[in-house]
Formats: C-alpha cells, structure tokens, sequence
C-alpha cells in the first residue's frame, strides 16, 4: 500500500557542502517526510568526506552514481575526461575505508517501500553503464525496461521531464511543476544540486507529493563565494562549470562561458534549464487542495482568456501606440515596460502580442496543423548581433525518426541535407518545435532555414506558425508564414 508523504530527491551533490546545505535548509521548510538522494555524492566538489556524512544522515535511501562508484572502485573512470580524473582521483584520498564501505553497499536502483516510484542515478536499463538518457528515444528504451509510472534520475545535472502517452509516445517538457496524471508516464530529472551546468548559478531539486501527486521544481541559491575559498584550500586544479562561468563574468580578458553541450563525464548533452525561481513553502493543506482541472474546465478557461484578450487588445489598438526607438535591455524593469501594459484596476500585467520585431521573448515556436510533419534545418535568434538560439533546449511534439530530433534544429548545421541532421516530427494533426533560450532577450531577427530548396519536401513548412512566448509563458508575438523557393525564411 502507497504511503501517502512528501519527498525529496535529490542528485549530483558532488561534495559541495555549500550547495547541499542551502538545499536542506529550504527543504526544512517544506515539510518533507523523506529525502532521496539519486546519486554522485562524491566528485568534483572540495568536501567529499562531510557531504557523504550529511547524506548518511539526512536521506532515508540512496543509490550509487557514478563518482560514487568510481571511489568505491567498483567501477574505473576510463569514461572520465582529464579534469574528472583528477576530482576524483583525489577524493579517493579524502575517503576512509567505512565512507567506501558505505557506497559500496548502495543499490543500483530500487523502488522506495510504500512508494509508487522507482529510482536510479542514470538509466533504468543497465544501470550501472551510467548512460544518459537524452532524447526521447532514449526515454522510450528505459519506459521499456520497466512497468513502473513515475521515474526519477539524475546523471546529466539538467533538470528535465520526459512524459510517455498511452500510445508509446515521447515528448519533453521542461522543468515546471505540475501534477502527474494517471494515464501518462514520467521520468524525472530533478537536476543537480552542487554542480549546475548553467548559467543560473542555483541548487536544483525537486518535491514529489505522493497524495496530489504534484512534482515540484525548485531552485535554491547557495553561497558560491564560500565555495571557490573551500576549492581554494585543496591542490585540486580542475574547476566546475560554475566557477569557470563566473570567473569569465568577471574577467575582461576572457570569453563569456556558455553550458557544456556535448556529453562526457563532466558534460552532459542536454540543457533543460528552468526558469530561476525559489518556489514559495506550501503547507500540507494546501497541497491536498490541488486538483487536476477537468477537460471542460480547461476550455471555459481558454475560452474566457481568450475573450480577455481580444477585448484588451482591441482597446489598446485605440490607444497611442509606444515607441518603437528601443535599445536592447537586460534589466527585468525595462523588459516589462517594453512586453506588457499594466492595468491599474486589478494590477495585472497583459502581454502585448506583436507581429513585429523588435520584442522580448524566451520561447520560440514553430507549429503547424495541416496534418503533415514538420521539417526544417536550422532556426537562429538574433540579439544584439548574436544567435543566442544556437545550443539552447530544444523540445518537440514527437520523433519521426531516430536522428530527427528537436536540437538538430540549434547545433548550427545549416546546409538541410537530408543526412539525420534535420529537426522532423511524425505526421500529426498538430505538430510543434521548440526552443527555450534560457532567458528573455530582446530579439532583433530570426532566421528559419528549411529542409531544401525544392518542392514538396521544402513544403513541410509550408503556413506555418512562429509565436514568441515570454518567461511567463505569455505570448507576445505571432505570425504565420508560407514558404517560397528560398531556402531562407526570415523574420525582422
């Protein structure tokens, strides 16, 4: 029989004592009844010995990753690059027999008693090979290997969900709270607490209510000044991305930093960063007071909103319009000011929707609903001169074929040769692509490569659709667009 509690996951500590504090602190205040730690205690971080003393302390159960397995010896970091040799080598010295003693005795992967959910640091499949799971294909490989519903892993540090329909379908969602339905399966990445691949420089983790099955994402700061002084103390030379990243911030002399994009044992191959948020303490009252909205509701909903807009935006056409003499702006004051209105009545902020440039946005989507697949080469974004699309998070509404996936579209091949470099969706009803570009950027231009220069294969993006959403998910831009004989189809 299920329990009826709140847990805590947690993954990729890598012995940074820092991190990991904030994040007990904050799950102290959200009532948490367990917290399960998804492996890679150890690696990379300057207090290996005290982060695994606190873990043996704190979480009710844990599995082996594979930093952890390495120090165990159990297995050998052949895998590992040069820098992750290094972290590791040493934290092999900071061990006692009873610290590996203890990890060696970790499973693989289990499912927690009383819980409807099952465990493993990398992949459900052969855990101990420590692969990623990247892509839906992947996803639906380790959906295969076992019958449970609800997955949590670690491995890649991006915090992610990938979800199955009853029809064995894929698709990734990024990482937002939400409440799991009955019908679907889930693997969860709650991402890493002390080794974050991103430029949010937070502690990421996640809260699965077992009673409102609600999963909640949650992103703690932590003092990484504290940090750098205790990596500081060792001889260790390697340093984590995130130190690396803010470093070049702070140096004239040095290139700003983006993520590791290609896989490894101290890079993963996706980013699927969230928004940067603390997400507020919820009481238990609260929680039970969740409830999926119904079918019908979500449309009387969608219907209203919809009616909201227009009227709002039929009012605001009779206004004087704002300036279009801008410069590009960083600054969340500014970025409101130039994406929403604000109506003194109730205080609530109204996106603006433009078919003009420029805007701000963090999402960019292509759709199409003419029943056909969807498929193109490349999208590029441009602000302030750069393609800040380029190696973002991709997602999409499925995979045609194995290679087609959503961050083909963003790896910067533009030649759309059908060679298993194209971004390709199954034929549906409706189909999407997606980029989420980290944050809000005041967007100049966007470029749109299609698959080729000739009929009907370059027909697949024939009336498509480009909409702009900003950080709230709130559309601020949207055009439809036929395609010609140019391969290029770009947008100002």
């Amino acid at each position: 029989m299920t329990k009826l509690m709140r847990y805590a996951l947690v993954s990729d500590i890598h012995s940074n004592l820092q991190a990991w504090n904030a994040v007990l602190e904050d799950i102290g205040a959200c009532e948490v009844d367990h917290i399960i730690n998804l492996g890679d205690i150890v690696g990379y971080g300057p207090n290996p010995k005290e982060v695994l003393n606190s873990v043996c302390k704190h979480c009710t159960i844990s599995v082996i990753g594979n930093h952890d397995a390495v120090c165990a010896e159990q297995i050998d970091s052949s895998s590992f690059n040069d820098s992750a040799k290094e972290v590791i080598e040493w934290t092999k010295g900071e061990l006692d027999e009873t610290d590996c003693q203890f990890i060696r005795q970790l499973p693989e992967k289990i499912r927690p008693e009383g819980t409807d959910f099952l465990v493993t640091h990398a992949e459900v499949v052969e855990p101990l090979n420590f692969s990623y799971i990247l892509t839906e294909e992947q996803a639906k490989e380790n959906f295969a290997a076992c019958e449970d519903t609800l997955i949590f892993i670690g491995h890649t540090h991006q915090p992610g969900v990938f979800i199955q329909n009853n029809m064995d379908e894929v698709s990734i969602l990024p990482p937002e709270s939400f409440i799991c339905d009955f019908q679907l399966r889930y693997i969860i990445n709650p991402g890493s607490v002390g080794d974050p691949r991103s430029t949010d420089i937070t502690a990421s983790y996640c809260i699965y209510d077992s009673e409102t099955r609600e999963i909640e994402f949650r992103r703690v700061p932590f003092d990484t000044s504290a940090y750098r002084r205790a990596i500081d103390t060792t001889d260790l030379t390697a340093r984590p991305f995130f130190i690396q990243h803010l470093d070049s911030k702070t140096s004239k002399k040095s290139a700003i930093l983006t993520p590791p994009a290609n896989g490894g044992a101290d890079a993963p191959q996706i980013n699927l960063s969230p928004k940067i948020y603390v997400a507020q303490k919820r009481t238990k009252k609260e929680k039970r007071k969740l409830k999926k909205p119904s079918l019908t509701t979500i449309s009387i909903s969608m219907l209203i909103a919809a009616g909201a807009l227009w009227i709002f935006i039929v009012q605001a056409t009779k206004k004087e319009q704002p300036s279009n003499n801008t410069s590009s702006v960083d600054n969340e004051e500014n970025i409101t000011s130039l994406t929403s209105v604000q109506n003194s009545a109730n205080s609530l902020s109204y996106p603006i929707v433009s078919d003009r440039f420029p805007v701000i946005a963090r999402y960019i989507k292509i759709s199409n609903s003419n029943g056909e697949a969807l498929v193109f080469a490349e999208l590029e974004v441009f602000s302030n001169g750069t393609n800040v699309a380029l190696r973002k998070t991709a997602t999409q509404s499925s995979t045609r074929y194995k290679n087609s996936i959503a961050s083909n579209a963003i790896d910067g091949n533009l030649d759309g040769v059908d060679n298993g470099d194209l971004a390709r969706t199954a034929k549906e009803e409706s189909v999407w692509w997606q980029v989420d570009l980290g944050r809000e950027y005041s967007i100049e231009t966007i470029r749109i490569w299609n698959r080729d220069a000739k009929p009907p294969t370059m027909m697949y993006l024939d009336g498509f659709h480009l909409t702009l959403l900003n950080g709230q998910n709130q559309r601020v831009y949207h055009k439809t667009q036929k395609v010609d004989e140019n391969r290029l189809i770009e947008f100002k």
